[in-house]
């Protein structure tokens, strides 16, 4: 693919920026008591020299008051400086062209009260969801106060060696908090209609403008909060219309945080929200950039040949491969390391309060420690499974110089990856295997299908080292009827080895059972792609249209003995199966004991004790966890020989995440 535009260079007044890929602000979990540490650095000096046109560095809080999390970078103090100045060095360093941004934060009612040590504060003392407590209405002072800090920490952040400042006013933090008439219920000059509401954010631009003189100055804005009683995109095209004169370019992003509405997960079409920065690019004359969900450069350069924005902001993108933009610029897109959009190592890490990193890219978070090692001696490698961790130890070893051999005793690659990415709303697991494919034939790695593998066949190929991936077995429940004809495990459901019935039932809420029953549930109702052909020519009215895709669905009930659902599943995907479940009206009953399994009914004793049975069923599917396979590497061991790893599921059930981490550091060292 050519690109015309994405490697062009463009004007944030007088600051060229080098294409138009720009790294938005995200928080990682690496700073340490505010401070820059080396982790940080490195992990954004492999940014710079990967090709970004501009990286922007934050949430940087500018006050106690404004701290989100513990392992965030602050600007609020000048002891912060020195370490701030040796990041910008070090990061123009790597790459002298690139341009180093900092984001000044202020999270409002979004901070914590066991983190800042003392009670949030807010426009108003409106109740938050996201941090679940109360904040205290700021008085005339605290205004002051907090605008006197975005400008004490933008001085800071020039004084830092830092190219330009944005201010992150967006996902519902403080000035967004004070523009929506959800969070500002105040009756002075600051709250009422839309003028006073603005008063804050304008005259904290104003004074920043006042100080920073020509400095670049950027705003983070949500496009549309998608949040009952707050700003719409209409609003908010106003709103950036007002706020146009005092800045040099909006970065457009899309709803709250506390939104109903999935920015950021798997199952949201990639660049969906384009539109939001369209909208504003048309009310105002300044750089507009546009984000979430852009994560390759083809759909990049679409959204900029289409005129929909000056520039994209590929966040994820660019931790799952840093150099992304080089490998486009010179067209080796299927180089690129493509992100899923799993969540499992960014976003689920930043909820988690750990440190960020990648289930693409091992190396993320741990550039430094995890550079790739010379190879002392070639050895021939014999690795058993192309589950994600086989493939992924393959890669490794033979990037650093090894014979690689792979043995996989199904027809194809990819383990499990062959069925995880078949639920709805996992389809981009399906990327890895291509990729992986991809790596194969560039570094050479000999790939024996349907082969079995035991002690001899190991014997017969004389290895060096071996790594065992041979993946897990299902844990099959001791239920009475367990072994009824009727009975399936989730997987086989994936595979097309189960069949589908009109009424199901499946044992276990976690996260297989979860995607089982929203698969079930979904089963034969109308898609997407035939709702909109039938839409356009008018075959269908759209009621009777909506109701074929989410009335007229199979019958799913989700038996799970724990109090809660979807425990293995990351908190920023969870709750978007979980409200998917809910709209295709899957039942799901916790704290519940099944005990028995009959020709067409499920009995179950519930949290009360009561006996209780889900009647009239086709089919049932037992998703209760899965163990190690671990045959072969305890056979293997027992000899003594060789040089033996194992990985993923046969080392013990895991995440892709991890399963691709251990194997990356394995294959590392061998």
């Amino acid at each position: 693919m050519k690109f015309f535009k994405l490697f062009t260079p463009f004007k944030i007044k007088d600051m060229v920026i080098s294409n138009r890929i720009v790294m938005p602000a995200m928080h990682l979990n690496l700073a340490k008591n505010g401070f820059m540490t080396k982790k940080l650095v490195a992990f954004y000096e492999e940014r710079a020299k990967g090709g970004a046109g501009m990286i922007i560095v934050g949430g940087c809080y500018v006050d106690i008051y404004g701290k989100g999390l513990p392992s965030m970078i602050a600007v609020d103090d000048d002891k912060f400086l020195p370490k701030l100045k040796r990041f910008t060095e070090s990061v123009h360093k790597a790459r002298d062209d690139v341009k180093v941004c900092c984001q000044l934060y202020h999270g409002g009612a979004y901070a914590f009260p066991q983190i800042i040590g003392k009670t949030p504060i807010a426009p108003s003392a409106v109740y938050s969801n996201f941090s679940k407590t109360t904040p205290r209405a700021m008085t005339m002072e605290d205004i002051n106060r907090e605008q006197q800090a975005f400008v004490d920490a933008s001085l800071r952040a020039i004084k830092a060696g830092f190219d330009a400042v944005e201010v992150c006013a967006n996902a519902g933090y403080l000035l967004d908090q004070f523009i929506s008439p959800k969070t500002n219920k105040r009756t002075d000059k600051y709250g009422g209609d839309l003028e006073n509401r603005l008063r804050f954010p304008i005259e904290t631009l104003e004074q920043i403008r006042s100080n920073i003189g020509d400095f670049p100055l950027g705003y983070r804005i949500s496009g549309d909060d998608f949040v009952p009683g707050s700003n719409t995109y209409k609003e908010k095209v106003v709103v950036a219309e007002e706020l146009a004169p005092y800045l040099d370019y909006f970065n457009v992003t899309g709803g709250w945080h506390e939104t109903k509405v999935p920015q950021l997960t798997m199952d949201v079409p990639e660049g969906c929200y384009t539109y939001l920065a369209d909208m504003i690019k048309k009310r105002v004359s300044i750089p507009i950039f546009s984000s979430n969900r852009i994560n390759n450069p083809e759909l990049a350069e679409q959204i900029l040949m289409a005129g929909k924005a000056d520039a994209v902001c590929m966040g994820r993108a660019l931790i799952a491969d840093p150099y992304l933009p080089i490998k486009a610029k010179k067209g080796e897109l299927r180089d690129i390391m493509k992100c899923i959009a799993c969540n499992q190592g960014c976003f689920d890490n930043v909820f988690r309060m750990m440190p960020v990193t990648c289930t693409r890219n091992a190396r993320a978070g741990n550039e430094a420690q995890r550079e790739l090692r010379p190879l002392d001696e070639k050895k021939k490698i014999m690795v058993v499974g192309s589950g994600p961790a086989g493939l992924e130890a393959a890669r490794v070893a033979a990037i650093r110089g090894h014979e690689v051999h792979i043995f996989e005793k199904d027809d194809k690659i990819g383990g499990l990856l062959n069925l995880i990415w078949i639920p709805p709303g996992r389809n981009e697991f399906k990327r890895m295997i291509e990729d992986y494919g991809y790596w194969i034939q560039k570094y050479g790695i000999k790939v024996h299908l349907e082969q079995e593998v035991d002690v001899n066949t190991v014997q017969e190929f004389d290895p060096d080292a071996i790594f065992t991936a041979t993946g897990s077995i299902p844990i099959k429940p001791p239920i009475k009827g367990i072994d009824r004809e009727n009975v399936y495990w989730a997987n086989e459901v994936f595979s097309g080895d189960a069949p589908v019935g009109k009424n199901n039932v499946v044992i276990g809420g976690g996260a297989t059972g979860v995607e089982c029953a929203l698969y079930l549930a979904k089963f034969g109702t109308l898609d997407l792609e035939a709702l909109d052909f039938l839409l356009f020519y008018n075959a269908l009215t759209p009621e009777k249209a909506l109701e074929m895709r989410y009335t007229e669905r199979n019958k799913v009930t989700v038996l799970e003995r724990l109090p809660k659902l979807g425990s293995a599943l990351g908190k920023t995907t969870k709750w978007v199966l979980l409200d998917k479940c809910d709209a295709f009206g899957v039942n799901f009953l916790t704290n519940v004991n099944v005990t028995e399994i009959g020709d067409n009914y499920v009995n179950y004793i519930d949290a009360s004790g009561n006996e209780n049975a889900v009647n009239d069923v086709d089919y049932v599917y037992y998703a209760t966890g899965v163990r190690s396979n671990d045959t072969l590497f305890k056979e293997l061991k027992e000899l003594e020989k060789y040089e033996l790893e194992n990985v993923g599921d046969a080392r013990k059930p895991e995440t892709v995440l991890e399963a691709v981490a251990i194997a990356y550091k394995k294959a590392n060292r061998i």
